[in-house]
């Protein structure tokens, strides 16, 4: 019993896919680890906090905190694949402060294109776009900097997509690869301005 719904999931999941591709937009420049990463053994203490901006009416306290808390983690990721910093636990501990943003830009109203797509086994096409927009102030004792960045990645589900994947990816990896990237080019940036590194 349990090895037929297991072999039925893994079907259902595979044709799933296989319908799916993701397109990156490449608003943003492909950074690397290898592009934020610093040497300095001296490294600079930071803290940063973090909020949700939701359009969604439906949006609660709760959800907003989850929200900004996945954009801190997210964000911290990306720091500790640079090795530059100490994250503090409060402002007063800091060389470097960071008020950061994230955007929940995305509407729901893709999921019902989508629901219709998986009804008709991909005959009939639908589309979605993942948008990430985040924005932080980052102050240090001698200066401030305004940060601002927007990517985004479409899903699109047709069965011809079964011929494009293998060149795309599976949405699910354009969509976090597109992610990881909004943060590391955030930390790129803030490597540039002299933020992460001391003097």
């Amino acid at each position: 019993m349990y090895k037929k719904i297991a072999i039925v999931s893994l079907m259902s999941a595979s044709l799933i896919t296989s319908g799916c591709a993701g397109f990156k937009e490449h608003n943003l420049s492909e950074v690397s680890k290898d592009d934020i990463k610093i040497s300095s053994e001296n490294k600079v203490k930071l803290f940063s906090r973090w909020t949700l901006v939701n359009n969604s009416s439906m949006a609660n306290d709760q959800i907003n905190a989850a929200g900004a808390a996945i954009h801190k983690k997210n964000f911290e990721n990306a720091l500790s694949e640079s090795n530059c910093c100490i994250i503090v636990e409060s402002p007063s501990e800091a060389d470097v402060i960071v008020d950061g943003k994230g955007y929940n830009d995305n509407n729901m109203a893709a999921v019902f294109p989508a629901f219709i797509t998986g009804l008709t086994l991909f005959v009939i096409p639908s589309w979605a776009t993942a948008k990430f927009h985040i924005s932080a102030e980052v102050k240090s004792k001698s200066e401030s900097e305004s940060y601002e960045l927007k990517d985004s990645m479409t899903m699109v589900q047709w069965l011809p997509m079964i011929f494009v994947m293998p060149f795309t990816g599976t949405p699910f990896k354009a969509e976090k690869e597109v992610g990881e990237n909004t943060y590391r080019s955030l930390v790129f940036k803030m490597k540039q301005e002299g933020f992460l590194s001391k003097t």
